[in-house]
């Protein structure tokens, strides 16, 4: 059985009656949390309806994305399979594997995105070029582990 494309994440939130909590808690074996320990955190904002951020994989990162508000999609791809899905809620995550290559594009305005991630910034995990990584998926090239 192969691996999911991606994976949602549920995490809970709760309507106040000043305001909405959001948690985002590190548990790798419950539901409605990160199943990672957090080693990097970035935010994207400013994007541009028409801009397209990511273009990318990883060797070795899992990273989960965020909306904290606005909206845009996410093109998904793993070398066999196409996905695309909507981001645009503060409590769904994306949980993003190695070798899923991924656009952020269609951005709403105002969007503000949080990527969660299991490891620190290393240009080395790194693939951005899309036939370098078809070259990976395909089993031309050895995937790092």
């Amino acid at each position: 059985m192969s691996k999911p494309l991606v994976q949602t994440i549920d995490f809970p939130s709760s309507d106040t009656k000043n305001g909405t909590l959001c948690m985002f808690q590190v548990h790798s074996d419950k539901p409605g949390n990160v199943p990672f320990p957090i080693r990097r955190v970035l935010t994207m904002t400013g994007m541009k309806g028409k801009d397209a951020r990511g273009d990318h994989t990883h060797h070795k990162t899992k990273q989960i994305l965020v909306c904290v508000s606005g909206g845009c999609t996410i093109d998904l791809d793993d070398g066999k399979r196409k996905k695309s899905i909507s981001l645009n809620k503060l409590n769904k995550g994306l949980l993003l594997y190695p070798y899923v290559w991924h656009v952020m594009r269609n951005f709403k305005p105002n969007t503000v995105l949080l990527l969660l991630a299991d490891r620190k910034y290393d240009e080395r995990d790194y693939i951005r070029d899309y036939d370098e990584f078809l070259g990976y998926v395909n089993g031309r090239k050895k995937k790092r582990t």
